[in-house]
């Protein structure tokens, strides 16, 4: 059980308790991915996170504002290669996000949430916007990010369709970890979907 007598005396303005937060945070994803955002509950979150449901309404207003956050901390794990880190390569960087997004442990409750969001995507349609809104768009935008510091550098061809480019890794990855059954990481595939993808989007004046 979680103490959380700072927070009965905490003045306005006083710092969270992040220990208190990022046990809410984990409950909530945690039954979120087993039981689905309808069967998810405050009590049940102040159950799993050890403290008091009090606690977590000083914290979120509501249901729908806990799930949005918590889904959102689902990038914290996310690789920022810092940019223009000259030991970096485009192809580098590119190779990290990569083996992240296709390594990840289907167990976990990213990897088991995300399944249940392509649902959402159809039932739920305003949760998943928020969803791909806090979720999906930051991890989209980082990678053009890269795509562009690459056409910048060089690196990368002059033309290169930015946005087609990035749906090309991120939309291969996902359908093939998941049309896996059981859905399981693939150590080899960033690799050899790099070796496929590079050679259109290098810059001709760089060598393969």
């Amino acid at each position: 059980m979680i103490t959380d007598c700072a927070d009965v005396t905490r003045r306005p303005g006083r710092p969270r308790e992040e220990r208190v937060d990022r046990a809410i945070v984990a409950a909530t994803l945690e039954i979120f991915a087993e039981d689905g955002y309808h069967g998810l509950s405050m009590e049940a979150v102040a159950a799993r996170a050890g403290v008091s449901k009090a606690t977590i309404y000083r914290r979120w207003p509501g249901k729908r504002d806990l799930v949005i956050d918590a889904l959102a901390s689902l990038n914290d794990d996310f690789p920022r290669v810092p940019a223009a880190v000259p030991a970096e390569s485009t192809r580098e960087r590119l190779l990290t996000a990569m083996r992240h997004m296709a390594n990840r442990d289907p167990d976990s409750p990213a990897g088991r949430i995300m399944p249940r969001m392509m649902v959402y995507s159809v039932s739920q349609p305003d949760l998943y916007a928020e969803y791909f809104d806090r979720v999906i768009m930051p991890r989209r935008r980082w990678l053009y990010s890269v795509l562009r510091e690459g056409i910048d550098s060089g690196e990368l061809r002059a033309d290169l369709n930015v946005e087609l480019a990035a749906a090309a890794i991120v939309g291969t990855i996902q359908l093939r970890s998941h049309s896996a059954q059981p859905p399981q990481p693939d150590a080899a595939m960033p690799d050899q979907l790099m070796d496929i993808l590079w050679p259109g989007m290098r810059s001709p004046d760089q060598s393969a």
